[in-house]
């Protein structure tokens, strides 16, 4: 009891920090306190583009090994495939995995399932605890403490499960706080009011027509800034650019 009262202080704590890189050194702590120092954390699964972050990363750097497999996963793009990051769009609870239990490859999916966990068997990694963390606007994290030790993974999750849920909400509100913020603001900053209007418009399911109708201009106008909010969006489609926009919350609900 007495260290999952420690491992929950330090789950607190997290309350107070509002630094990413801070948060993950805290992180870190957590990890050594439960036994499973190596922790990495990933704010956004859909996304090819997010990092992946190695918690107490401020106080030493990475050894050559980790960066090496960090590089050939996002290279290979094994996370598509992990069935490890695929469970957590659906689990809201904090699971055990290991490295050796998967089913027969019967279908390419399998295989490629299968070539996912072969690959983190290869440096060492046996198994781990994974915490989902399911954020507003359908946005998917994942808290990850790596085992390579054969460490008892069921009864450190029985022990820890709440201040591991708790350490996740909190590292994910962190770093969706900074990142949406800086999005916000670039885009608040670009964006004109017009190009918001229409991008709201066509979000309600309105043609190009019927957006000039209702702001009292030509169809080739509306559909200029609804082009230039596409490009300002770094987006590939007028359909993009609306998600995108109701994801910063500049048009609001697209429901």
């Amino acid at each position: 009891m007495r260290g999952h009262l420690k491992v929950l202080g330090l789950a607190e704590d997290l309350a107070a920090l509002t630094d990413l890189d801070a948060g993950l050194d805290q992180i870190k702590l957590i990890g050594e306190a439960i036994g499973i120092p190596l922790v990495t954390f990933l704010d956004d699964l859909s996304s090819s583009s997010s990092e992946v972050h190695i918690a107490g990363r401020t106080k030493r750097a990475p050894s050559r090994r980790f960066v090496e497999f960090r590089r050939v996963w996002q290279e290979r793009q094994y996370r598509l495939n992990s069935p490890v990051y695929l469970a957590c769009r659906t689990e809201h609870l904090p699971f055990v995995w290991r490295a050796d239990q998967y089913a027969p490859a019967t279908t390419r999916s399998d295989g490629a399932k299968k070539k996912s966990l072969e690959f983190v068997k290869a440096y060492g990694v046996l198994g781990g605890i994974c915490v989902p963390i399911h954020a507003p606007r359908g946005r998917v994290g994942c808290l990850h403490f790596i085992d390579r030790k054969g460490a008892d993974l069921e009864q450190c999750l029985a022990t820890h499960r709440s201040a591991l849920v708790l350490a996740g909400f909190y590292l994910m509100n962190m770093g969706a706080v900074q990142t949406n913020q800086m999005a916000v603001d670039t885009a608040i900053s670009h964006l004109t009011r017009r190009e918001i209007d229409c991008v709201t418009l066509a979000g309600r399911g309105l043609t190009d027509k019927q957006i000039a109708k209702e702001l009292g201009f030509g169809p080739g106008t509306a559909r200029f800034h609804i082009d230039n909010a596409i490009r300002k969006l770094n987006a590939q489609t007028r359909v993009q650019a609306v998600a995108k926009a109701a994801q910063l919350g500049l048009i609001g609900s697209i429901t």
